[in-house]
């Protein structure tokens, strides 16, 4: 082990950033990550189409009940270490670092030998064939893969060096979306999806210790593992406790609807995750921002309400168009097999653009230190959505998974919302101005649809849809026209004056 100080600074020795600092390098990693994100929605359109006239909704199924179990020896095998050192204000040691990372692979291994042994049983459980044990195990294996990267992601993400991360994440999904289409077209099946993303995170490990440049030299120190651990573990277990709640799906719908139905769902889920997709550019980046800004209240007020006004603005001015053109899209598009799930995209992308807002309000909670009070709302919503999501699927299929999780949603969002304005009196009534546009346009958005089914009677998909649109644009034109509540084109023309004066010469 290293004779270095405790006290010494990390690799890069980074001198500490200002608030002006913080937004501009935030501003520049949110282009960056930005264009990555188009490049990967790129992919995952290609990838889609490909894979849905390739695979099948059991494939998709038995990869969703295999990738949970690997999602939860994850989420155990970190519990918030290297998330402490992003949150905290001093550069991180030699010391903290090293520490982290050898407790992250200890932590890999203790989950990938449980996962192993009760390998047999989960296959069993889910009934999911003869190899259901060989891909339960292969995925657990694969945690190391995850457990490796999380400190050189760390150390980058600490610098805001997002642009190196976008690059990296942009060749892994290439890597990705190319194994998974030659797997499937191979005949490969389930196997084709848990390969794609073995090859990811291969590639997506050696690269992140190459930028990174980061070796581990400190000493492991268990003082620093229980230092951490006070905040990291109330920070892990928001994640921990709703993807071990979230289990419900395979285990309920798969029960009362087999496994189809569970590969309807996970497929209907990341069909509908691209506002999510975009959003996760601000979030990755507002941990990490707010963390540092957390001394300078008014600043991070004025930062955190021009995020949430201008996500929510572009989110209810596109998604509702959007969850109109579904229906006549998906069958047409990815084939009539999925056309079963087109409700159930439906519900979950208006799911998705709330918890893009709920993204940035998380940041907020976990950046102030209050990741124990955002655990308990996260276990509370995720109660609920098992307990009312298996009520809604006995009455209504799997279109109750849609249903139930967007109510439980819309409620978290505005607890969340609640608590945070509570804790910086620089953020009064924020509730309002997060609930505001996502329920006024939300309504505008059913009035269109039952207008145009009840107007339109047995009339095609396209034409309903057509009307509806016309409909949603006159109501949402009618809205703007009363200056109450949020501006969403104002908004949009905000954001399209900041791009231009970032892009106009000094």
């Amino acid at each position: 082990m290293s004779s270095r100080s405790p006290s010494a600074p990390d690799t890069a020795d980074a001198p500490p950033l200002g608030t002006s600092d913080v937004k501009d390098r935030a501003q520049r990693s949110i282009i960056a990550l930005g264009l990555r994100t188009l490049g990967s929605l790129g992919l995952r359109v290609v990838s889609s189409l490909a894979l849905s006239h390739l695979l099948f909704p059991g494939d998709y199924g038995a990869f969703a009940i295999v990738a949970f179990t690997a999602a939860m020896g994850a989420f155990l095998g970190d519990l918030g270490l290297s998330a402490s050192l992003v949150r905290q204000q001093h550069e991180p040691t030699q010391d903290e670092i090293s520490t982290a990372f050898w407790s992250h692979q200890a932590f890999t291994v203790l989950i990938v030998g449980v996962i192993l042994l009760l390998a047999p049983w989960l296959s069993r459980s889910y009934e999911l064939g003869p190899s259901g044990a060989a891909m339960v195990s292969v995925m657990a294996l694969g945690l190391f893969f995850h457990s490796l990267r999380v400190i050189p992601i760390m150390v980058l993400e600490r610098q805001l060096r997002f642009p190196t991360l976008a690059r990296i994440e942009l060749v892994e999904g290439i890597a990705q979306t190319a194994t998974t289409i030659l797997l499937a077209w191979l005949h490969c099946g389930a196997w084709s999806l848990i390969g794609g993303g073995l090859v990811r995170g291969g590639l997506g490990m050696v690269m992140f210790w190459a930028a990174a440049g980061w070796r581990p030299r400190g000493a492991f120190r268990w003082d620093i593992v229980k230092r951490l651990l006070a905040f990291g573990i109330w920070f892990q277990l928001t994640g921990i406790i709703p993807a071990a709640l979230q289990g419900w799906i395979p285990l309920v719908v798969g029960r009362m609807e087999g496994k189809d139905a569970v590969g309807l769902v996970n497929w209907a889920s990341a069909l509908a995750s691209v506002p999510l997709a975009l959003s996760s550019v601000l979030t990755r980046v507002a941990y990490p921002a707010y963390s540092r800004m957390q001394q300078d209240t008014v600043a991070l007020s004025e930062y955190l309400r021009t995020s949430i006004r201008r996500v929510s603005a572009l989110l209810c001015l596109a998604i509702p168009f959007g969850v109109i053109a579904l229906p006549p899209f998906i069958p047409v598009v990815f084939g009539e097999r999925w056309s079963l799930a087109s409700a159930l995209v439906q519900w979950f992308t208006i799911e998705a653009s709330m918890q893009a807002v709920q993204g940035l309000l998380h940041s907020q909670q976990h950046a102030s230190g209050h990741a124990k009070e955002r655990m308990y709302v996260a276990t509370a919503a995720s109660a609920l959505r098992f307990g009312l999501g298996a009520l809604a699927v006995m009455h209504w299929g799997i279109v109750g998974v849609g249903v139930s999780a967007t109510a439980v949603t819309l409620t978290e969002l505005w607890v969340t919302a609640r608590l945070v304005s509570r804790r910086n009196p620089h953020l009064s009534r924020l509730e309002f101005e997060v609930m505001e546009p996502f329920l006024t346009v939300g309504a505008l958005l059913a009035l269109a649809l039952g207008f145009s089914r009840l107007a339109m009677g047995q009339d095609g998909l396209l034409v309903q849809a057509l009307v509806a649109a016309g409909v949603l644009t006159a109501l949402v034109l009618v809205r703007e026209g009363t200056r109450r509540g949020l501006s969403l084109l104002g908004e949009l023309r905000a954001v399209v004056q900041h791009l231009r004066a970032r892009r106009a010469p000094p």
